[in-house]
C-alpha cells in the first residue's frame, strides 16, 4: 500500500469520511473541550496547585471557535478559584497521584531484590529516589542520625519486624514448644 499514489488514496479517504462532515461543529467543540482539558490537566501535573494556578490557567487560554465553550472554561475557573483560595500563599500542593505512584513503583522494583518483602525499614529507601545522593549528603546524614536512632524509631513506628519475630519463634526451645 505505501507504494500507491496518493491521488488514489485521498478520494477513497474522503469517501469514507464524507459522513464526518455532518459532525464538523461538534468535532471541532470537543477537540477544544479536551485541549482545554489536557493544558489544565498538564499544568496542574507540572506545577501542582497552588494561589497563582487560576491567574496561570487563565494567561494561557486561547481564544474559541466555538462560543459555547465559556461555560466550560468558566467551570474550570470556578474549580480552581475554589481549590486556590485554599492555599496559602508560596504553598502548591499534589494535584494528582502521578508522583506518589511513581515513588511507588520506584519503590516496588527496589524491594523486588530484597529477600523479605516487609514493607518497614525499607519504606526509608524511598526517599533515596527523590534527591541526589553525594557523598556529602550521605556524611552529613551518617554524622547526623545513628544507626540505634533509627533502630529506635523503626521499633517506634512499626513495631517488631517479620524477621526478628521468626527468629525469636525459631529461637525458642523445643522443651518450651512442647509443654505449651
Amino acid at each position: 500500500m505505501p507504494d500507491i499514489e496518493p491521488s488514489l488514496i485521498y478520494p477513497k479517504i474522503i469517501e469514507k469520511l464524507r459522513w464526518l462532515v455532518d459532525y464538523e461543529a461538534d468535532l471541532i467543540y470537543w477537540n477544544q473541550m479536551v485541549t482545554m482539558t489536557r493544558s489544565l490537566e498538564t499544568q496542574l501535573k507540572q506545577l501542582g496547585i497552588n494561589f497563582q494556578s487560576l491567574k496561570y490557567f487563565q494567561e494561557n487560554q486561547f481564544e474559541f471557535v466555538n462560543s459555547s465553550l465559556q461555560d466550560f472554561q468558566q467551570q474550570l475557573f470556578d474549580y480552581l478559584t475554589n481549590h486556590c483560595s485554599q492555599i496559602k500563599d508560596k504553598e502548591a500542593f499534589l494535584a494528582t497521584s502521578d508522583v506518589i505512584e511513581s515513588l511507588l513503583g520506584k519503590y516496588k522494583q527496589f524491594s523486588a531484590r530484597c529477600p523479605f518483602k516487609e514493607m518497614g525499614q525499607m519504606l526509608l529507601t524511598i526517599c533515596l529516589s527523590t534527591m541526589n545522593l553525594t557523598t556529602g549528603v550521605v556524611k552529613s546524614a551518617l554524622e547526623a542520625i545513628s544507626f540505634a536512632d533509627v533502630k529506635e524509631w523503626l521499633v517506634e513506628v512499626f513495631g517488631q519486624s517479620m524477621l526478628s519475630k521468626r527468629k525469636t519463634l525459631f529461637s525458642a526451645n523445643i522443651d518450651d514448644t512442647e509443654t505449651a
